[in-house]
């Protein structure tokens, strides 16, 4: 990337491609890191989300940061997706845009710490 015009067009293809999104879930069977992580966000519906929200000019956390970096980009929920999202494109745009400050991180005393406890059935719920 050398130009701001090429990370503008980065933001372009990654923001029509995220709002493609029904979060109708149906990826979320098939994504190997979700059981693994925290939240919602170590699932392909979640990282759509997140990469929204940073397209946005919202600053992440570090454990945000962590979820879409733990993505395999296995292309698993691209196949589950009625509409076809690359949620591994997706991170891998993220990445690139985060490497070179375009996207940017919180810094520590900005952020917000909200501990996530597993429940029964796989029901997540935060605790502050």
């Amino acid at each position: 990337m050398n130009s701001k015009a090429d990370s503008s067009n980065l933001v372009y293809m990654l923001s029509r491609e995220a709002g493609k999104c029904l979060y109708c879930g149906f990826c979320e069977a098939v994504c190997p890191t979700l059981p693994l992580g925290l939240h919602r966000g170590y699932g392909p519906r979640g990282r759509v989300a997140l990469v929204l929200e940073a397209l946005r000019g919202y600053k992440l956390s570090n454990e945000v940061i962590s979820s879409l970096y733990s993505c395999l980009g296995c292309g698993a929920c691209r196949v589950k997706c009625p509409v076809s999202i690359d949620v591994g494109g997706l991170v891998r745009g993220f990445k690139v845009l985060y490497s070179i400050g375009f996207v940017k991180g919180a810094p520590k005393s900005d952020q917000v710490v909200v501990r996530i406890r597993r429940r029964k059935y796989g029901i997540y719920k935060a605790i502050s």
